[in-house]
């Protein structure tokens, strides 16, 4: 309705027109309680969406929460694994001596897995099961320089030294006699 249209409504109703403009400019306000509401409903969302994004997507829903399980009763489960590291990074660690466990978390063997804790130096772990390992997996390559070359098989045991392979077990029956 134009201009003119909406006073001569308002003057049939007995209104004046300043007070229709008025009461349309209170009814689009926000009232500061609504503003509360319309606040705390996407906070509320976002914090269901983040929720739905921890559980769903990334599976990680620990809420702040630290699961520090390094009981090797779990070694089964690949997430309770402690120092597990990928096999590209089997080379690239902070300590100066150390060993490198290949090992496969589909297969059963906990005794080869319980006694590598029992190592003097620190241990690192590498489940072969993972995809990303995938490319190490094959014919044992023994002692190499340049960590694309290795091919380990489950269990398979090296010790590193400032970066380089100086010492090398593969099978069950070579890691056991270490072990002992």
């Amino acid at each position: 309705m134009g201009r003119e249209l909406k006073r001569k409504q308002a003057k049939r109703e007995g209104r004046n027109v300043r007070e229709v403009q008025i009461k349309k400019q209170k009814a689009n306000e926000i009232k500061p309680k609504t503003l509360f509401v319309i606040l705390g409903s996407l906070v509320i969302l976002f914090v269901i969406l983040y929720l739905i994004t921890g559980l769903f997507i990334t599976k990680d829903f620990s809420l702040g929460k630290k699961n520090n399980n390094t009981s090797s009763d779990d070694s089964t489960n690949s997430s309770s694994v402690s120092n597990k590291i990928l096999a590209v990074d089997s080379l690239n660690q902070s300590d100066d001596e150390y060993y490198v466990y290949y090992y496969d978390s589909s297969d059963k063997n906990d005794n080869i897995s319980s006694s590598v804790d029992s190592l003097s130096n620190k241990v690192y772990r590498v489940d072969l099961n993972d995809g990303f390992n995938s490319n190490y997996v094959g014919d044992v390559s023994g002692i190499v320089d340049d960590i694309s070359e290795l091919r380990v098989i489950s269990p398979t045991i090296i010790k590193v030294s400032n970066g380089r392979i100086i010492e090398f077990y593969s099978g069950s029956e070579e890691v056991n006699s270490i072990l002992d």
